[in-house]
C-alpha cells in the first residue's frame, strides 16, 4: 500500500470525478489525468463519437487499454476515470493492485442539476436520464462499492471533501 502513487477516483457521470480529481491533484502536487480526456486525445476523436463509429465494445477495449498503461508509470498520478472504467475486472485488479481507489458518488438529483442537457454522456444521451442513472446505479454501485474509499459528493464542499480523502489515504498507508 505504502508504495501506491496513484489515486484512482471512480464514480457515475456528473458526481464530480473530474472537478475534485484535479483539485486533489492541484493539492498534492500530483499530475492529473482524465481518462476519457486521455482517450480522446488517442483516438482523435470525442467519446460521444468513438461510440457512435466504433460502438461501446471498441471503446471499453481502448479504455482498458489505457488505464493499463496509466497504472503502470512510476508517477504521482490522480486519475480521473470514465463511470464504466472500473466495472471491468481486469481493470479493477490492476487499480486496486496499483492504486488507492476512491468512489465519488452523489445523489440521482444531484447528478442530474450537474449534467443538465449535455449531450456528451453517450450512456446519457436519450429521453430517460433519471431512469437511465437510477439503472446505472442498481448495476454499478456494487461494483464501485469494492473501492478502497467511498464519498458522497451531494453536499460537501470540494476542500473539506478532498481534507477527507487525504486523511484517509494516509490512515491506510500509516496502517500498512
Amino acid at each position: 500500500m505504502k508504495n501506491k502513487k496513484i489515486i484512482a477516483i471512480v464514480g457515475l457521470m456528473g458526481v464530480g470525478k473530474t472537478t475534485i480529481g484535479a483539485k486533489l491533484a492541484e493539492k498534492t502536487k500530483y499530475y492529473f489525468i482524465d481518462c476519457d480526456c486521455e482517450i480522446e486525445d488517442r483516438e482523435r476523436k470525442t467519446i460521444k463519437e468513438i461510440f457512435a463509429q466504433n460502438g461501446e465494445k471498441y471503446f471499453r477495449q481502448v479504455e482498458k487499454k489505457v488505464i493499463r498503461e496509466i497504472v503502470e508509470r512510476d508517477e504521482n498520478i490522480v486519475l480521473s476515470l470514465g463511470g464504466g472504467a472500473f466495472i471491468d475486472s481486469d481493470t479493477r485488479k490492476i487499480l486496486k493492485e496499483k492504486s488507492y481507489t476512491i468512489w465519488l458518488f452523489a445523489k440521482i438529483d444531484t447528478i442530474l442539476h450537474r449534467i443538465g442537457n449535455k449531450t456528451t454522456r453517450p450512456l446519457l444521451n436519450q429521453k430517460y436520464k433519471r431512469e437511465i442513472l437510477q439503472e446505472l446505479a442498481a448495476k454499478r454501485y456494487p461494483i464501485y462499492a469494492e473501492a478502497d474509499f467511498k464519498f458522497d459528493t451531494s453536499d460537501e464542499n470540494h476542500e473539506a471533501l478532498i481534507a477527507k480523502i487525504l486523511k484517509s489515504i494516509n490512515l491506510l498507508k500509516n496502517a500498512k
